[in-house]
């Protein structure tokens, strides 16, 4: 899925950031006089500079590279700039990022949609550029299939050997 760059015409305010869960979430504005609220969450932040508030509208860029953070960083990641339409500006490096839609009915807040939902694993907006293809080597791994974990095929540990004194027959 690629979506990205992503706008939409609303401000926008940090309204909550864990360190624990890695976790940035942007909102805006309470309902008030608008029908719907959105939020963008991060997940899996390794890595983010912002202003603390979005005005004007907001859009959400992918990069090849900020500082440090390039096509060879070790995991996969979205280097991702953001800019408030008037003011506000920030970067942040994660892992995955979903932007959603929630409108009230009558005194309940209640999930309308996904407006889009980009991973760093699955994007061609990833760290790298492209998704691997299989027999690439990609995080220092090769690839065996593209978008898909090998399942284990062996012994996470192997067997316990029989002890000295004990015979198999």
């Amino acid at each position: 899925m690629s979506n990205l760059p992503f706008t939409v015409g609303c401000d926008l305010h940090v309204h909550r950031y864990t360190v624990s869960h890695k976790e940035l979430l942007l909102r805006s504005n309470d309902f008030g006089a608008f029908e719907s609220r959105i939020e963008i969450c991060f997940e899996a932040v390794e890595r983010m500079e912002l202003d603390p508030r979005f005005t004007g509208g907001f859009t959400l860029t992918p990069v090849s590279r900020h500082g440090d953070l390039d096509d060879e960083a070790a995991v996969p990641l979205l280097l991702l700039h953001l800019a408030g339409g008037s003011f506000g500006s920030g970067f942040v490096a994660c892992g995955k990022v979903t932007a959603r839609r929630f409108r009230r009915e009558g005194d309940d807040v209640v999930f309308d949609r996904v407006l889009f939902w980009e991973g760093a694993v699955h994007s061609v907006h990833g760290v790298g550029g492209r998704p691997a293809e299989p027999a690439e080597i990609a995080f220092g791994l090769p690839v065996l299939r593209r978008y898909a974990r090998e399942k284990r095929t062996s012994a996470r540990f192997p067997p316990p050997r029989n002890s000295e004194g004990s015979q198999s027959g």
